[in-house]
């Protein structure tokens, strides 16, 4: 694995004080979750992680893990976050000993530590700026994308986001990548009204500009459509197209990347001399080859120097408490959608019942017409399903954990024509 020992890492499932872990051989699905982020690892490290790592990769990983019921993976412009489903322990070690990156880069966690893990990053509670928005869009945006024949991992995610709404409906512009970017760009400027270039005009670029403001002179450089002239004229600021992005370097005193160049667009070679340079790097990958350094007059801010900054810059909001006890619902929820391969091992039994039970009636039905056909299967199928309605509802309640695996086990070997049960 690329971090240590799996077994050593990891935090286990706990779903309730005082219970353990279902043993090894339980038929229940297992969570697992893995991080890396600039709390794990340093910023050359992330890069190359988010790079290598993608949603594609993803992709191809879980097509080739026989073992895996679901993955989803989450990129920020600090965090690689993936989180899978899994049939046992084991394939859930797999996916973490082929984790791109050095040993110690990446945090696992299982259970239900991945359930408040992730609420916590919806919430904002693991980002640079504590309690920042853009991230639960970015929650519900992997939930979408990830791969999944059944949409348990789709409701974790889509569930930590609202959780996210639910705790702070309004989030403070204060609260934001942006705002910490900003008061550093501003504490580092050469003068007190700096001249500043914004490059990329999405969220955090708007948002950037509008930080700026009220204490600079912005320009933002656009890819493909310019800002609203509305947002233009409320902040102040005026509209380039990136294509004049030399020229327009010339004549600032800092410049603040916000967009998704994919590369190190920027280098020592682009920027102007002799005068002093402040820059701030908000991509993920980088916008900024970090070799401009070495030039005297330019200071450059990376993502890892705002995040050694952060904490003291942006007061932490929603309630730990009420946030905590949003997952650990959530948690307890999906801990009995955990459970359905019991469930589905029942109904397959009884499947295959039915359909033998109705071969050998054939028989002696004769010919039927295609009405009867329907209502014979309609029929059948009505009267399994409300025979094994009571029972797989009581295999539903039952709690997680060894002793419900147990009574899982042996309700399983009642219901089921196979004496070694599931």
């Amino acid at each position: 694995m690329a971090s240590t020992p799996f077994a050593q890492s990891a935090e286990r499932w706990s779903p309730s004080a005082g219970a353990t872990s279902p043993e090894p051989g339980s038929a229940s699905l297992r969570l697992f979750g893995f991080e890396c982020s600039l709390a794990t690892t340093r910023l050359d490290t992330l890069e190359r992680v988010s790079q290598s790592l993608s949603r594609g990769e993803v992709a191809r990983r879980f097509a080739r893990a026989t073992g895996t019921e679901e993955a989803a993976v989450l990129q920020t412009c600090h965090r690689v976050e993936l989180v899978v489903l899994v049939r046992s322990p084991a394939d859930g070690e797999r996916w973490g000993d082929s984790l791109p990156g050095p040993p110690g880069a990446w945090r696992s966690r299982e259970g239900r530590s991945v359930v408040r893990h992730l609420y916590r990053v919806a919430s904002g509670r693991e980002s640079l700026a504590v309690g920042e928005g853009e991230v639960r869009h970015q929650v519900r945006a992997a939930a979408v994308a990830s791969r999944y024949p059944r949409p348990i991992l789709r409701g974790l995610f889509v569930g930590a986001a609202a959780a996210a709404d639910r705790l702070q409906p309004v989030v403070p512009s204060y609260r934001s990548i942006a705002a910490i970017a900003a008061e550093e760009l501003l504490r580092r400027a050469p003068r007190p009204r700096p001249r500043v270039l914004v490059v990329g005009s999405g969220t955090v670029g708007r948002q950037v500009a509008e930080r700026l403001a009220p204490r600079a002179d912005v320009t933002l450089a656009y890819h493909r459509r310019p800002p609203d002239p509305a947002f233009l004229a409320r902040t102040g600021s005026r509209a380039v197209p990136l294509e004049t992005l030399a020229t327009e370097l010339a004549g600032v005193d800092a410049v603040v990347t916000a967009a998704k160049f994919g590369h190190r667009g920027l280098r020592a070679a682009d920027l102007p001399t002799g005068r002093p340079l402040v820059l701030v790097d908000l991509g993920m990958p980088r916008n900024i080859d970090p070799e401009v350094r070495e030039r005297p007059d330019v200071r450059l801010i990376d993502l890892e120097e705002l995040h050694a900054g952060a904490p003291g810059l942006v007061a932490a909001t929603p309630d730990d408490a009420s946030l905590d006890a949003l997952a650990d619902d959530c948690a307890h929820r999906l801990a009995r959608r955990l459970e359905e391969p019991w469930v589905d091992t029942v109904r397959r039994a009884a499947e295959a019942v039915r359909r033998s039970e109705l071969a050998t009636a054939r028989r002696f039905l004769g010919p039927l017409d295609p009405a009867q056909e329907v209502a014979v299967e309609r029929l059948s199928r009505r009267l399994v399903d409300r025979l094994l309605l009571a029972p797989t509802e009581r295999i539903r309640s039952l709690p997680p954990g060894p002793d419900g695996d147990a009574r899982r086990r042996f309700a399983a070997e009642l219901l089921s024509p196979d004496p070694d049960g599931p």
